[in-house]
């Protein structure tokens, strides 16, 4: 069994320290395998499968977040198309064109006054005088038209009229093309008032009113020249009109480039679309077309992987586990002083934490492919089916409360990372283990282990429920398969118990109090032998149970392996059993021996209680209090004779070997066979008292037990004085409802009353005769 290799310790072999370090970085490095990102990812479709059948179901192994080009393409194109297009309007057009045309006349008339030429000379003027006109006006002015304007000698009244005709041109809004105004009809447009070259401001219209088109505000310009007064020379009216409808130009114009700027910016706020993938979530089913958004996230998953150095995410995972390793294991040897965990204790610890990744891990497996199955059972569901408390239960059958804590505590962390980081999952796992823990240390039968399990069931459902109301799903139609699966895991715990706790015993080692149950059951084959063989031997070991168990619970240690051992401890009696008083009815046996040969005989019932021991497979705790409970103590009653022989005879008692008088030991190495060692000697000897009052017991306790003390037999084990104070008075308690006085039945006397007559049986020839 691995707990005869553990327990050898050659030399060269590993120390505590590098056990412990040894453990650790296996079980990092184990559970950083089980946490690394795709350990169960499938192969997934390339580009090439789009259209095509799925072959088989795809699920995410983990959650990440997956840019989707094409969406985010496209509302950043509805953003840019969204945005109105950019007009700047020239609302004083007509004002500016006005103050062009006063300004132009003026320096024309100025021009005519101050010339010493006559008119005929105008038309010869300089060019310098002709740009200054036209570059006041902004327009180009033709020679014809110019000389006509000059004939008029540029008259006020000329003025007024091309500022009438100016404004019909450039009053309102007035556009290159109609067309446009097409899209700003539909949803407005941004104009941005133009005052003086810059803008001044802008504003959204969205019922843009009449508006004309350049051949339109030049067709009114024409119209409204034909009307003009006929005092002014023809010529000259086609001179203003030609002016007028030079002036005319768009006072709405399209602004591509702001436009253009605007639609950039818009669609730049337009964050990119990023797909939310949970871990488990199904991708594409088996059969299923795959389409565009399937590829999206199927190529999102091999950036993952291709985007993460799967060793430095291992190492990751394995830090993470190791320093949680390590803390346990250091606060369970600074902070846990009844905490002594042995080599096997620290494997056993190590391989129960792997096992539970290792379990969790399947878990989310088994819980994918049952959720394909069953699409409408929430994949939590499955999960909420394992039965996490398992390795703590198992951990606490065989060790302490304190060590079964530190691994619910590192159990479950061990759970949350693996369950996709999930803190409630952690946090299931911690508490239902921690009451599993805390619950089986009571159990007495296996019906016991079913009703932990429904108490643990019960704890995982409120903790399933509380998660639900926590996270705001509330009572939807996912709660009830949620909840019924937390009490199936609880259910689960027992079964799994049960089969797990006799591998752990045979392979590590360990007795847990199942196993002691069971022998505890006084139709084991060993007992029925030993009452068949030696009844007094087995009734002296029933008592000697009673006395042990009492003890034990009085000091605080194992009372159900006590009494095991105080069954088992003369087993070897069975051999032999005339040679013990106990079991003697005529003379006794010893009679005509040697007293060295007596000690002989009695000590032979120590290596014959091995053989057989180790004939019924006993553990080793209990075949340990057979030669543990004698120590190295002295045959007494045949010592004593043997040096009254030698008295005797003359000679020296000192010349005696007590060797051969003296057991082989071991001393108890426990406080369970120490306590069989007292009761062995207390119960011999409470035997023999003529009265059992309650002082002559306590007297007689009290005496056996400093025997054993002053004689070193209890050097190896870990009593106390206040444990043996304890002892002391338990057994005095225990002895006395075995031995208690009985009160002396009186004699019918002889004028009493007839008996009345009823059958009365020979039990031993079997006839019935009547008085």
């Amino acid at each position: 069994m691995l707990a005869r290799l553990l327990a050898r310790s050659p030399s060269g072999g590993l120390s505590a320290g590098g056990l412990a370090l040894t453990l650790v970085l296996a079980v990092a490095g184990g559970s950083a395998w089980l946490l690394t990102p795709g350990r169960f990812t499938q192969r997934t479709p390339g580009d090439d499968a789009l259209g095509t059948p799925a072959l088989g179901n795809f699920k995410a192994p983990h959650d990440f977040d997956v840019s989707d080009p094409d969406a985010t393409r496209e509302l950043r194109d509805a953003a840019a198309a969204a945005e109105l297009p950019v007009f700047d309007w020239d609302e004083g057009a007509a004002e500016e064109a006005a103050g062009r045309i006063r300004d132009a006349f003026r320096f024309a008339r100025d021009s005519l006054a101050g010339a010493r030429r006559g008119p005929g000379d105008v038309r010869t003027s300089s060019r310098s005088q002709r740009s200054a006109f036209e570059a006041r006006m902004g327009v180009r002015v033709s020679d014809a038209d110019l000389l006509e304007l000059a004939d008029g000698h540029f008259a006020e009244v000329l003025e007024a009229e091309l500022v009438v005709l100016a404004a019909h041109g450039l009053s309102g809004k007035v556009v290159l093309d109609r067309w446009r105004l097409a899209t700003a009809r539909e949803r407005g447009m941004v104009a941005r008032t133009i005052r003086g070259g810059a803008p001044q401001g802008e504003r959204t219209i969205v019922e843009l009113g009449p508006v004309r088109s350049l051949e339109d505000a030049r067709a009114d310009v024409e119209r409204a020249a034909a009307a003009l007064p006929a005092s002014i020379p023809a010529p000259q009216r086609a001179a203003l009109e030609h002016l007028a409808v030079a002036l005319t130009r768009p006072t709405l114009v399209f602004d591509p480039a702001e436009t253009a700027l605007r639609q950039r910016n818009a669609a730049d706020r337009v964050k990119p679309v990023v797909v939310h993938v949970k871990g488990g979530e199904k991708i594409v089913g088996d059969g299923e077309v795959i389409d565009k958004r399937h590829l999206l996230v199927f190529r999102g998953i091999r950036q993952q992987v291709r985007g993460r150095d799967v060793v430095l995410v291992r190492f990751g995972a394995g830090t993470l586990v190791a320093v949680l390793m390590l803390l346990l294991w250091l606060h369970s040897q600074r902070n846990v002083p009844g905490s002594r965990p042995t080599r096997k204790d620290a494997v056993l610890f190590a391989v129960a934490m792997l096992a539970s990744a290792g379990v969790a891990a399947a878990g989310l497996a088994v819980g994918d492919a049952l959720h394909d199955r069953f699409p409408n059972v929430s994949q939590e569901a499955f999960f909420y089916l394992v039965p996490f408390a398992v390795g703590a239960a198992v951990i606490r059958s065989v060790l302490s409360a304190e060590v079964a804590l530190l691994f619910a505590v590192g159990s479950g962390g061990l759970v949350g990372l693996i369950a996709a980081n999930s803190l409630f999952f952690g946090l299931h796992a911690t508490l239902t283990s921690v009451m599993a823990s805390g619950l089986i240390a009571r159990t007495r039968d296996r019906a016991g282990l079913f009703k932990v399990g429904a108490a643990v069931g019960a704890l995982g459902s409120l903790l399933a429920l509380a998660t639900q109301l926590f996270t705001g799903r509330g009572f939807d139609h996912a709660l009830a398969p949620v909840l019924a699966a937390a009490v199936a895991g609880g259910v689960l715990l027992p079964v799994f118990t049960v089969g797990i706790l006799p591998l752990v015993e045979w392979t590590f080692g360990y007795l847990t109090d199942l196993k002691l149950l069971e022998l505890a059951n006084l139709n084991h084959p060993a007992l029925k032998d030993l009452i068949v063989q030696a009844p007094g031997t087995y009734h002296h070991s029933v008592i000697m149970g009673s006395l042990v168990e009492a003890a034990a619970e009085a000091i605080g240690a194992n009372p159900l392996l006590a009494r095991v051992c105080a069954y088992y401890h003369d087993l070897g009696k069975i051999r032999n059993p005339l040679y013990f008083s106990e079991n003697q009815r005529t003379e006794s046996r010893h009679e005509g021996l040697a007293p060295s040969m007596s000690a002989l005989i009695v000590k032979r019932h120590v290596t014959d209680g091995v053989e057989l021991a180790r004939h019924w497979r006993l553990p080793r705790a209990v075949a340990a209090a057979i030669p543990q409970h004698h120590g190295t103590r002295l045959v007494s009653f045949f010592w004593a004779r043997a040096k009254q022989r030698g008295y005797e005879d003359g000679g020296e008692a000192s010349a005696l070997d007590d060797e051969v008088f003296r057991y082989a030991g071991p001393k108890p190495q426990t406080r369970e066979t120490a306590l069989v060692m007292i009761a062995d000697a207390c119960e011999a000897s409470a035997r023999s008292l003529p009265e059992a009052s309650t002082e002559r017991l306590r007297d007689l306790v009290q005496k056996r037990i400093n025997e054993i003390f002053s004689e070193g037999q209890l050097d190896e084990c870990e009593l106390t004085l206040k444990d043996l104070k304890a002892i002391a008075g338990s057994m005095v308690r225990a002895l006395e409802a075995v031995y208690h006085v009985r009160p002396e039945y009186p004699a019918r006397s002889a004028g009493s009353a007839p008996e009345p007559a009823v059958p009365q049986l020979q039990l031993l020839t079997g006839e019935r005769r009547r008085p």
